[in-house]
């Protein structure tokens, strides 16, 4: 639990997974699933609340996915793209309580430990004015965490592009690299997560 300043995780979790033509979110992973990989990773780091939202298929994720201490936000627009989940978390969190910042992970990337999201916060606290992302060969990217001042801005999010268009044109970035930010989109990068 981190003193200084509240910190939410917003995991994203809300779309089809057309291109799997499986529900991604309960593909099996180590011993759990892919959803709850992330869920846990994201327990595991020094922050305040862990939220998910949810979208597609969420019954069947529900009863597949552990869910303790994490609060689900209902998408009910999810086909609107990843964008529309950023929003419409930000806005759940939002009402919740005040967060000094909130850190928007994927439920897709399992190799993203809690240990590089504790790097994120860290560095986070050292200027909260800035936003603290991932960098994808020098490209801004999810995981990020966003400053309290960038969240009315994440409301306004929809599409399927995410946060990418608003991290591209913000000037207060500093990036970090991830060890392995690989995600799984299509069976055959589920074949190779699994080969890991």
């Amino acid at each position: 639990m981190n003193t200084d300043f509240k910190v939410a995780v917003l995991v994203l979790a809300a779309g089809a997974s057309r291109r799997m033509n499986d529900i991604k979110q309960i593909l099996a992973f180590k011993d759990s699933t892919l959803l709850e990989n992330a869920l846990k990773t994201a327990k595991m780091s020094k922050n305040d609340q862990v939220f998910c939202v949810l979208g597609a298929n969420k019954e069947e994720i529900q009863q597949k996915v552990d869910f303790q201490s994490i609060e689900i936000i209902q998408n009910d627009d999810w086909n609107e793209g990843l964008g529309k989940s950023i929003a419409v978390g930000v806005e759940a969190i939002q009402n919740c309580k005040d967060y000094d910042g909130i850190l928007v992970m994927l439920g897709d990337q399992p190799f993203i430990s809690s240990e590089y999201l504790d790097k994120m916060i860290e560095k986070y606290n050292e200027n909260q004015s800035e936003i603290v992302a991932t960098s994808y060969s020098g490209k801004p990217g999810v995981p990020a965490l966003f400053p309290q001042k960038i969240f009315s801005e994440l409301t306004k999010l929809s599409g399927d592009s995410g946060a990418k268009e608003l991290l591209r044109g913000e000037k207060n970035i500093v990036k970090l690299e991830a060890e392995n930010t690989f995600d799984v989109d299509s069976p055959e990068d589920y074949k190779k997560v699994l080969r890991f």
